[in-house]
């Protein structure tokens, strides 16, 4: 039997899983406070922080050398070409020197997850997707200077929306790929996707664009922004943290648990509410949006991601756009992507690539 030891690192979150073929048996995810994450300029600077959490679960795990027999971590570095690489030196040194996608803490899926594999004796990979080419229409910013660019939560919406688009043909016995779906991932950072058939056709930035969210400012008014900048009062740094990382609910509510807002709603705290509310009302903004780009055909609205856990938000996201289509809840399915590509190589099925 094959054991894949999942790592994914979020803005917010450290989430393991350990798979047994296509199983998931255990599954932990530790939220990071506020204040612990306050501590790190950059992301890269929260490996030691992040392998102490991986290495503590896999020891309450009670698994040893010779349990696991791969570790499969989420990517973050620049890939132009799809499918699952063995993390090699030279991928570890492209992340520690800088070369990587984003700013985000999926650059230390390949770093953690070499560790761990080193330490178990066992091989470690990435999952890369194949790239994305939007219709040229979807790519206008309104510059030229700018341009739109798909960077939203891929591995989670694409694979909740062939779980969806699959179980609305069964229901509906229509094909797979005339389902029309809006996709919104939703935690500590948000992406909202318009699908037709399998292919997403616009979806919103999960860095820059969109509802706020928990730790991001989601899209800001243009203006206000470049006087904040040429301001004299902040850094460039100081800027983009107040956009990820310490935007959203941190900066209204200084926590980045959906979890303590909804407990606090449920106190009585009328502000925890109102920037609850806004936030479903932003989410609810950006689904209406990508109607639009499906022209109003739309067979399912899908919500998934940690927002689930507050009752509250669902319903109020539910409350404005069910006139869309029927609302659906999936749980991510990122973790059963990543083991899956792991598993592929193991049965001999996939070859892994060479990082270059």
């Amino acid at each position: 039997m094959h054991r894949i030891f999942v790592i994914n690192p979020g803005s917010t979150s450290t989430e393991l899983s350990l798979f047994e073929e296509e199983k998931e048996v255990k599954s932990a995810r530790v939220v990071h406070p506020v204040e612990e994450l306050r501590e790190f300029s950059r992301a890269l600077e929260q490996f030691p922080y992040r392998s102490r959490i991986v290495k503590s679960t896999l020891s309450e795990w009670g698994l040893k050398k010779g349990d696991i027999s791969a570790v499969v971590g989420r990517s973050g570095v620049r890939i132009k070409e799809s499918g699952t690489y063995q993390v090699n030196d030279k991928m570890i040194n492209d992340v520690t020197s800088g070369k990587v996608r984003v700013e985000h803490a999926a650059i230390l899926g390949c770093l953690l997850a070499k560790e761990i594999a080193d330490e178990y004796g066992v091989p470690a990979y990435v999952s890369q997707p194949p790239p994305i080419e939007w219709l040229p229409i979807a790519t206008v910013s309104g510059s030229p200077l700018i341009e739109r660019r798909p960077l939203y939560h891929r591995d989670n919406i694409e694979a909740v929306a062939r779980l969806a688009a699959a179980d609305i043909s069964r229901q509906k016995a229509k094909a797979s790929d005339t389902v029309t779906l809006i996709v919104a991932h939703l935690e500590g950072g948000m992406s909202i996707a318009a699908f037709e058939g399998l292919m997403v056709v616009d979806a919103t930035s999960a860095l820059d664009e969109g509802p706020f969210t928990m730790e991001r400012s989601g899209s800001l008014p243009g203006n206000s922004i470049v006087e904040l900048c040429f301001s004299g009062r902040y850094t460039k740094d100081q800027v983009l943290k107040m956009i990820r990382g310490e935007g959203g609910m941190v900066a209204y509510l200084g926590t980045n648990r959906i979890s303590e807002v909804e407990n606090r709603v449920e106190a009585g705290d009328e502000k925890a509410k109102f920037y609850l509310q806004a936030m479903c009302y932003q989410i609810a903004k950006d689904i209406g949006a990508m109607a639009s780009v499906l022209k109003g055909n739309v067979d399912a609205v899908i919500l998934t991601g940690k927002i689930l856990e507050s009752r509250k938000a669902v319903e109020w996201i539910k409350e404005r756009v069910r006139f869309i289509a029927p609302v659906k809840e999936y749980h991510e399915q990122e973790a059963l992507v990543f083991a899956l590509a792991g598993l592929r190589i193991l049965k001999g099925e996939d070859i892994p690539k060479e990082y270059e």
